[in-house]
């Protein structure tokens, strides 16, 4: 069975007026998805899937990255 991997990088920094929602395809490492970072912190998101983006497998790699 040959899979190709795909992946990214998402570095986001929140506001007052943004929210995240992820879609149902993202699986996340131990199940939850992480909290959202306070207005003006920074969290680093890492993705990939290996079924062309049916499922993506996400880790939050970094967390309120001031």
């Amino acid at each position: 069975i040959s899979e190709t991997v795909l992946g990214f990088t998402l570095v986001y920094t929140a506001n007052n007026t943004q929210t995240i929602t992820w879609p149902a395809s993202v699986k996340w490492a131990g199940g939850t998805t992480p909290d959202a970072p306070e207005s003006g912190d920074t969290n680093v998101y890492v993705f990939y899937t290996v079924d062309a983006g049916s499922t993506w497998y996400g880790f939050q790699s970094g967390d309120a990255m001031a």
